[in-house]
């Protein structure tokens, strides 16, 4: 058995404390888990309650890791599972993870990927085949992507994409070709550029 022999609180993470046992410095733990598991000065540890322990502080770690990851904007599942394999968390912790986010909201990708289109529809206007390819990079399913695509007009999408490039290409040679082209980078079709280019000459 070992005993735990002092419990201070981190000067820098207020939600975390040192932990030590038998006299030396043992780990770092999040309250969370010092709550769990009623840890105090004096407390008596099996190997095996030491090993519940720190799995547990693992699975705590992931999630105040994705809380942050997601604080600066939406991700998809695949997203989470790529960052969370990046940081070294096993199969277990990630799937545990992912299910409690899911299940308290935080991880949709049908969400995700709505949310995604209209960002692109509002500042960066690209067609159905782009943000196809954007969204299946994300890990999204094909019957989400398609959800998705519902909110996108892609003809008044063109149009704004073309206005955009005619501002950038007008007094250039060959300005039509290179408005074309950047108008097909921009995943729309071939017939509807040509039909936005015209509309505006």
């Amino acid at each position: 058995m070992s005993k735990i022999t002092k419990i201070e609180e981190q000067k820098k993470k207020k939600n975390r404390v040192n932990l030590y046992i038998d006299g030396e410095f043992a780990s770092g733990l999040y309250k969370e888990t010092l709550i769990k598991y009623h840890l105090y000065v004096g407390k008596e540890l099996s190997h095996s309650e030491l090993i519940s322990i720190q799995s547990n502080e693992n699975l705590v770690e992931a999630k105040e890791r994705v809380r942050n990851y997601l604080s600066y904007r939406h991700r998809s599942k695949k997203e989470v599972n790529d960052y969370l394999i990046g940081k070294g968390f096993n199969k277990e912790v990630i799937e545990k993870v992912e299910r409690d986010f899911e299940n308290a909201g935080l991880l949709n990708d049908c969400l995700f990927a709505e949310r995604w289109v209209k960002d692109r529809n509002a500042r960066n206007p690209k067609g159905h085949f782009a943000l196809r390819m954007e969204l299946k990079e994300k890990g999204i399913s094909d019957v989400d992507i398609e959800k998705a695509l519902k909110f996108v007009d892609e003809r008044e999408n063109a149009r704004k994409a073309a206005l955009k490039a005619i501002k950038k290409y007008s007094n250039k040679k060959d300005s039509k070709k290179k408005i074309l082209t950047y108008l097909q980078r921009r995943g729309f079709p071939s017939y509807l550029s040509r039909e936005v280019v015209e509309e505006n000459e």
